[in-house]
């Protein structure tokens, strides 16, 4: 097992500084990851509208964080406004995925739904069933969010969705990781979004045949994506985590080396 990934050579493109749990990972399996994020997160002015629905926080009856950046910049806005991060008592919020349920707890608070997957479709499943008729739902989001929970709530509950922030190419790129992608000379790409994919596509365009990539994707949200643009994934893990990209990686290459010894 320790020798599984010696060696190998893996490229991420999540957005600065998500990458060092998993390098530290793939680091102790002897194996090199390079960051070369295609997605930066950048805060976005709220608005008269935006503003609106911060002061009136009280008239909604749940909260719903589709993702840890939603998290983060909805409370830096709320501290802006009352100096606190304090939510009514009534207020209950609802969260996809476990880890955007765990940074939480750094604002002083918990969710009183969290679904057990990762993604909006499994989310509405369940929490069309907590919501009472008639009741109100902020979405904190960015703007490439989907609306995949609006949608299939919408019919019960009162949607409202307030843009926090936006997802942007970088204006920079690792060049040295590009160059080897081009040439080649990598193992494996983590591709964490459908936003991340498109502009590694982008970044690519002319430059390589992109359905040669070897790309392992987070969920079947990002696998979609990437199939839509022509790629077959090698590799899809099932959590949303460092550790869950990681297992699915050494599981993937020790059935390889089973198959091929």
């Amino acid at each position: 097992m320790g020798n599984t990934l010696e060696n190998k050579v893996f490229i991420s493109v999540r957005p600065e500084g998500q990458s060092a749990e998993l390098e530290n990972l793939l680091s102790e399996e002897s194996a090199t990851l390079l960051s070369m994020p295609t997605i930066e997160i950048k805060p976005l002015p709220l608005g008269e509208f935006g503003w609106t629905q911060l002061k009136n926080i009280g008239s909604f009856n749940w909260i719903v964080f589709t993702s840890p950046n939603g998290l983060r910049y909805f409370f830096e806005r709320l501290f802006e406004l009352q100096n606190n991060y304090g939510l009514p008592a009534h207020l209950k919020i609802g969260v996809v995925g476990k880890k955007t349920a765990a940074n939480l707890e750094c604002y002083g608070t918990s969710a009183e739904f969290i679904n057990l997957g990762n993604t909006a479709e499994e989310f509405s499943i369940d929490f069309i069933n907590r919501i009472n008729k008639g009741e109100r739902v902020l979405f904190p989001i960015g703007n490439l969010a989907r609306s995949v929970i609006e949608n299939n709530i919408s019919q019960k509950a009162d949607c409202t969705r307030v843009v926090f922030y936006e997802t942007v190419l970088p204006e920079t790129t690792n060049e040295k990781a590009l160059g080897l992608i081009i040439e080649d000379q990598y193992d494996l790409i983590i591709v964490t979004s459908p936003s991340s994919c498109n502009n590694l596509l982008h970044l690519l365009s002319g430059k390589t045949d992109p359905t040669r990539l070897r790309l392992v994707c987070i969920g079947q949200t990002t696998s979609a994506e990437v199939i839509k643009n022509g790629i077959e994934p090698l590799v899809t893990a099932g959590t949303a985590t460092s550790q869950g990209i990681y297992t699915a990686i050494l599981n993937y290459f020790q059935k390889k080396t089973t198959l091929n010894p």
